[in-house]
């Protein structure tokens, strides 16, 4: 049965620890209350390039009207321009309540953490416990919005104590030991060395105590060092880490309650609501709270697992990539695609749906190759590849109207990521993934998992619009630009084949040559725009000739299917023979037209196409004024299949 009490969640950079332990925090209680969570994830803030420009196409994916409510994790966004857009669409849309999980820059009524409480709090510790009368801050120049208010805070704790703050106390450097070593050479040149250091989060902070340590300085006894996050790093460095810790999983667990309360009725959402975080004093200001470190052993190999499933995803992705490079068609890529899911850890289920228009051409190379608009107003997905509990299930289409078929929603009330599938501009669809046991696995090896579809469905696309434009420029050069007709090379190519055909059916073989009488007279009196509309008069008529719905009529002792009215002699309707008939404009005034024929019936057919093109040509000439009259005169020749060698056997 499809789940009708859903809660969707907008995230970015769903793997990072921050996202995924706030994630699970939000699908463990929404599951206390039978409630399913979609997340709608985005790699915004990863460094894809042009690649990345179709990322907006996450907006497609969801059905607003289902949720119960949204939650908006607005700031794991570091890029405004998609930010923004999500924002303005969730308010277009969405007429559930919506909360907003951020800092700052909120539009929504929203949960954040209690970062200033902790800043201050850490700030006055170092003062007053540690007697630090210099205090300098290290920030993050890529994530400033969050970076630079610890830093405001921490400057207006130093100030109240009569302390000074000024430029030279702070610094914003990169994830890179020379951007930290430059700005720590800065704060340790002047006459007061720092008596501490605070650093934006612990990533920065683990920078920071390796250089000062490099430099001979012991910590905490000749500098204090705290950063932020808690993370694994931060407890098993020497000394540990001084930081502050977030209870994101009961974060997360809190959005879904006061949703929850909202759509209930119970409650209006708060404008504002602040979880609390809590400093956490170890060894790296505090010496006599240093203590004996958790084995090494045991962090050595957490670091090395964490090596090697790196590695292991780097493989995997370089031979799915070989994989699919060469791949030219859809179904054959799936069942490439099939022996890699397996890999992905925890992954129950995957499904990689297209949207009806993924493959549809723009309607400049529909113009350029003479392609009709084929596209119908159907709102089918096609599901091209569906992987659940370690077995691939059958294709399907289904409604646009769900986002997944109604069979795959089960009693569990299953929480499921939905990723966008695109290519620059692009828009193919999207994949949707459920982990083991309602899991947030998702890894970032994931993100190179698609974007080799992504690239492979890109590549699909490409070899059929350039097969298409291929068609049309060969279609264009064995094509006489004046009648539209095959020229000498076009019609060289299908007499070959209809002479093969011919020979090998013990076939007659009819030869005609056409010519328009008295051209010269009509480019001497008329000019030559009247001459070519005279030869273009005559193709149509020997195009009419050998497309002619009634000549099956004529032949009685064979069924000869009519010649397309392209002239190139393949079927039209009736199942017909590949190569009977193939005509040509060889130039000037003159018209080839070759058949392949029963040899009893060669005169008949000879008769035939000139009856047909004498009567369209008088029937034009009585019904039009032009000073002129339009005739052909004609010339035939039959012989054997098996005697002629080439077209010039036939045409000397």
């Amino acid at each position: 049965m499809y789940q009708s009490k859903k809660i969707g969640v907008f995230v970015s950079h769903i793997f990072g620890d921050f996202q995924r332990t706030m994630c699970q925090g939000i699908t463990d209680r929404a599951e206390e209350y039978g409630y399913a969570t979609e997340f709608f994830a985005s790699a915004d803030g990863e460094d894809f390039g042009a690649y990345a420009n179709g990322e907006k196409s996450i907006l497609r994916i969801p059905h607003f009207d289902d949720f119960s409510g949204v939650i908006f994790i607005s700031g794991t966004y570091l890029q405004a321009d998609i930010r923004g857009l999500i924002a303005r669409t969730l308010s277009e849309k969405c007429s559930c309540p919506i909360l907003e999980i951020a800092q700052h820059d909120t539009i929504f009524p929203h949960l954040v953490l209690g970062n200033g409480l902790c800043a201050r709090e850490l700030t006055v510790h170092l003062i007053r416990e540690h007697h630090c009368r210099r205090i300098c801050y290290v920030g993050c120049e890529s994530e400033l919005d969050s970076s630079d208010p610890r830093r405001d805070l921490c400057a207006e704790v130093i100030q109240k104590y009569g302390l000074s703050f000024g430029e030279e106390d702070a610094a914003d450097c990169s994830y890179t030991r020379e951007s930290v070593a430059s700005a720590l050479e800065v704060f340790l040149s002047g006459e007061k060395k720092p008596d501490a250091i605070l650093c934006y989060n612990d990533r920065m902070a683990v920078i920071v105590m390796e250089y000062l340590l490099r430099q001979g300085l012991r910590i905490p006894e000749d500098i204090c060092v705290t950063g932020f996050d808690d993370l694994t790093v931060s407890r098993n460095c020497s000394p540990d880490l001084t930081t502050v810790t977030f209870p994101l999983h009961e974060m997360g667990a809190k959005a879904f309650d006061l949703l929850r309360d909202c759509f209930t009725g119970k409650a209006p959402l708060p404008e504002e609501t602040v979880i609390p975080s809590q400093p956490v004093y170890r060894g790296s200001c505090c010496a006599q709270k240093k203590h004996d470190l958790p084995n090494p052993l045991f962090y050595e190999n957490h670091l090395l697992r964490k090596v090697n499933d790196r590695e292991a995803a780097m493989l995997s992705d370089i031979k799915l990539s070989a994989a699919l490079h060469s791949v030219m068609d859809l179904d054959d890529g799936m069942d490439l695609l099939e022996d890699f899911v397996s890999a992905i850890e925890d992954c129950q289920e995957l499904y990689l749906c297209l949207y009806p228009d993924w493959d549809h051409m723009s309607g400049h190379i529909r113009r350029i190759a003479s392609v009709p608009d084929t596209m119908d107003s159907t709102d089918q997905i096609e599901m091209i590849f569906a992987f659940r509990n370690g077995v691939r299930l059958a294709e399907c289409r289904f409604s646009g109207k769900n986002i997944l078929p109604d069979y795959l929603y089960h009693e569990t009330n299953p929480s499921y990521i939905f990723f966008p599938l695109f290519y620059g501009e692009r828009e193919f669809g999207y994949a949707a993934m459920a982990f083991m046991d309602g899991k947030i696995s998702a890894g970032f090896s994931i993100l190179m998992f698609l974007r080799n579809i992504n690239s492979m469905l890109a590549r699909i696309f490409d070899i059929r619009q350039t097969g298409v434009l291929v068609h049309r420029l060969e279609d264009i050069s064995d094509r006489d630009e004046l009648t539209l007709l095959p020229n000498r090379g076009g019609f060289r190519l299908a007499a070959d084949l209809l002479l093969a055909a011919a020979a090998s059916e013990s076939k007659t073989l009819l030869a005609m040559r056409f010519e328009v009488a008295g051209l010269p007279q009509i480019t001497k009196q008329y000019g030559r725009a009247e001459r070519d509309f005279a030869i273009c008069v005559a193709g149509h008529a020997l195009e009419g000739a050998v497309s002619a719905p009634n000549r099956e009529a004529l032949f009685t002792s064979e069924t000869h299917p009519a010649a397309d009215q392209s002239g190139n002699g393949t079927s039209t309707e009736g199942g017909a023979s590949a190569a009977s008939i193939c005509i040509s404009h060889q130039g000037g005034g003159e018209f080839l037209l070759l058949a392949s024929v029963e040899d009893a019936e060669k005169q008949n057919r000879a008769n035939f196409f000139t009856r047909s093109i004498r009567t369209y040509l008088d029937n034009y000439n009585r019904l039009h004024t032009k000073p002129y009259e339009i005739h052909v005169l004609s010339e035939c020749r039959t012989a054997g299949a098996a005697e002629v060698k080439s077209v010039e056997d036939l045409f000397p």
